[in-house]
């Protein structure tokens, strides 16, 4: 897989779990309503925490092969940058989904 698709994988699987973070944070009083919510909040904690563990390898990896390379392409490193703020954000994002789980 190139590299340059997996940046960008990366980049939507990340603002998929912010996006669903700051919709939870809005709506969480109504979509407890919802019978299988429950299940799907810890559902996507689980892929949110699997894609944390992963990324930090991805992520370093990355980093060395871009900064390594003899002919810099910018659109990687921007990819890189985004990735890394993201990831920033899933972080926070799943440490807030994991304090909403309710037994």
């Amino acid at each position: 897989m190139k590299a340059l698709t997996l940046c960008k994988i990366q980049s939507c699987i990340y603002l998929f779990i912010i996006i669903f973070s700051l919709q939870h944070f809005f709506f969480r009083e109504f979509n407890y309503a919802f019978d299988g919510y429950e299940i799907m909040v810890s559902g996507i904690m689980g892929v949110s925490f699997i894609s944390v563990l992963i990324s930090v390898v991805i992520l370093i990896r990355q980093g060395v092969v871009f900064i390594n390379r003899k002919n810099i392409r910018e659109i990687e490193m921007k990819y890189l940058v985004l990735n890394l703020v993201l990831y920033y954000g899933t972080l926070i994002s799943s440490l807030c989904l994991s304090g909403e789980i309710r037994h």
